[in-house]
């Protein structure tokens, strides 16, 4: 085998968000040898390797808080409750009942390293380039920085060596396009989500999928892909969530031409004041609620776009000029007059953005995968259902890293990294030799706008097999043109091509689970098959590979736990 740039460690944690810090402090203070892998620049915000934890889009960022057993306050139970009944059936509610447990030292945690949280009710942080005391990621790399945590840099890890049904290390190639390995005794996936497989995203340039795409080739289970948050937000001058929270009266929705349009997309019965009622008790786009077509009129309306080019959606406006927002009033009004927009008197630009996904690797109490020495956390790994309470995945990304980390270092201490593996090793490098020597007409940047396109207009807010069909297509065609006429332009398209290719993965897999699930649930909805079917779909739906091929069963995770629907159950609102 040719010589590569090759690293040893015990413990490979891959990723450059909160779920990463997490782990890497807790593998380190467990006694193992650490090395963190992250695009770009560790901790730059809002950049390739950032991770979204430290990402300053949009206003603010909310870890949810657990108050005393019998308290007014969140208690416990009550938050335990509402994520089982928010997830609607979907979730593991002995993960629930984990994060409900250590959220508080996770957050006591935190305070310990610096961090300084708005209040201490709420542990709310403005988001913003500025903070220096309330960036997770800036604060925990200030601790990682203070270890013999070795960081690489540039590092962008493509497929995971695994022989046996246990892995062994990732190859990956840096930025200047060389190929490089890293063997270990165990390895964290803490890549986050995959939203730049959509064209309106709040994910930063890094969130490519690559953490699902390698696990699932290596062997691994993920589920609950088909689930993720989505939700209403600026598209121009920048993006920011816009959050319509308790407003005390309906605010209008415009199209290009200044004319009002929700009403025009209303289900028979159902009025303006209902659906900005009920859009008043949650951010993201959910069908648990007739809100679900306010969501559905926006994207159809930015889907008028016959006359403009490919990749342009005709654009939505935002009337808040008479509306009076009733949560952290201050926040949203004073981010976007930075950008040059005073919401009492300009339009906002709106189109509903991929959030996070609410799926990803399957993974025990432990943040162990089903592949021996392979683990998982944030928002790579599943653990939230069809719907979730805000808050939690800012928080369990710290719950899980930690025990992810600490798991890791177990497994890595007994495990050792003397296996050399060549051939395995060649194998998973393969794809990264044969790119190297690819010409064509495409770039990958052309080709992945038209992925980001194709995806958003097929996947968010709702679907049906046509839509289905057509980003199947898609996806055939763009993995044929990126494997036989793309070229190598510049040395960051080896990784813009790697990163393609784990993009493609996860859209198949997306796609596959969507046009499984014949009916709606929570954030997931199909206008083909728009009602709830308990009967048959109380199940979560599970991804894994045979012989190189995608194949997805039924297997309802929480099965030993049961669900019963507790219809209005969900105790404090907004909830999220």
């Amino acid at each position: 085998m040719k010589q590569y740039k090759t690293y040893t460690t015990d413990v490979l944690i891959v990723g450059g968000g909160g779920a990463a810090t997490a782990a890497t402090i807790a593998a380190h203070e467990a006694g193992a040898k650490t090395m963190l892998a992250v695009k770009g620049k560790f901790g730059v915000p809002g950049v390739r390797g950032a991770g979204a934890t430290s990402n300053p889009i949009g206003d603010y960022w909310t870890i949810r808080t657990i108050g005393p057993k019998g308290g007014f306050f969140n208690p416990p139970d009550a938050v335990l409750a509402d994520m089982i009944q928010i997830g609607l059936g979907m979730t593991d509610p002995d993960m629930c009942e984990i994060f409900v447990e250590e959220a508080p030292m996770a957050i006591a945690r935190l305070r310990e390293m610096g961090m300084a949280f708005q209040n201490r009710m709420l542990a709310t942080m403005p988001a913003h380039e500025s903070n220096k005391t309330n960036n997770i990621v800036a604060i925990q790399k200030a601790i990682i920085e203070g270890t013999k945590t070795e960081v690489i840099e540039g590092a962008n890890l493509t497929d995971l060596i695994v022989e046996n049904g246990v892995c062994h290390g990732a190859v990956g190639v840096d930025d200047e396009g060389e190929p490089f390995i890293v063997r270990c005794g165990a390895v964290v996936i803490a890549t986050g989500g995959c939203g730049q497989l959509y064209q309106y995203s709040f994910n930063p340039p890094g969130n490519t999928g690559d953490g699902y795409a390698m696990a699932l080739r290596a062997g691994a289970d993920l589920t609950n892909m088909e689930f993720m948050q989505q939700g209403i937000a600026t598209t121009w001058p920048q993006q920011g969530m816009v959050m319509l929270y308790e407003m005390k009266e309906p605010y209008r929705l415009l199209n290009r031409d200044g004319t009002a349009f929700l009403e025009n997309y209303l289900p028979e019965g159902i009025d303006v004041d209902t659906v900005c009622q009920q859009k008043s008790s949650h951010w993201p786009v959910s069908c648990r609620d007739d809100s679900i077509h306010l969501d559905r009129a926006i994207k159809a309306e930015g889907l008028k776009n016959d006359d403009l080019p490919f990749g342009k959606h005709a654009p939505v406006y935002l009337d808040m000029s008479r509306a009076e927002r009733g949560f952290l009033p201050e926040l949203f009004p004073a981010f976007m007059l930075e950008k040059g927009i005073d919401i009492t008197k300009d339009l906002l630009q709106v189109q509903n953005h991929h959030h996070t996904s609410n799926g990803g690797i399957c993974i025990n109490t432990h943040g162990e995968s089903s592949v021996t020495g392979l683990l998982a956390c944030g928002e790579a790994a599943a653990w939230q259902g069809a719907d979730r309470l805000g808050g939690t995945m800012l928080g369990g990304s710290q719950v899980f890293g930690w025990r992810a980390g600490a798991q890791a270092a177990v497994i890595a201490l007994q495990a050792g990294t003397d296996a050399n593996l060549t051939d395995t090793t060649e194998r998973v490098l393969e794809p990264l030799v044969q790119a190297a020597s690819r010409t064509g007409e495409n770039t990958v940047e052309k080709l992945h706008k038209e992925l980001q396109t194709h995806m958003w207009e097929a996947i968010i807010v709702d679907k049906d097999e046509t839509a289905l069909e057509a980003a199947r297509q898609h996806l055939a065609r763009i993995t044929d043109q990126l494997e036989n006429d793309t070229a190598i332009t510049n040395p960051m398209d080896h990784a813009g091509m790697a990163e393609l290719r784990n993009m493609l993965c996860v859209g198949e897999l997306i796609t596959e689970a969507s046009s499984m699930r014949t009916e709606s649930r929570g954030s997931f909805y199909r206008n083909d098959f728009p009602t709830r079917d308990d009967k048959n779909w109380l199940t979560n739906v599970v991804a894994s590979m045979d012989n190189n091929k995608l194949t997805l069963r039924k297997e309802w995770l929480a099965e030993k736990h049961g669900w019963v629907d507790q219809p209005g159950d969900v105790r404090l609102t907004p909830w999220g």
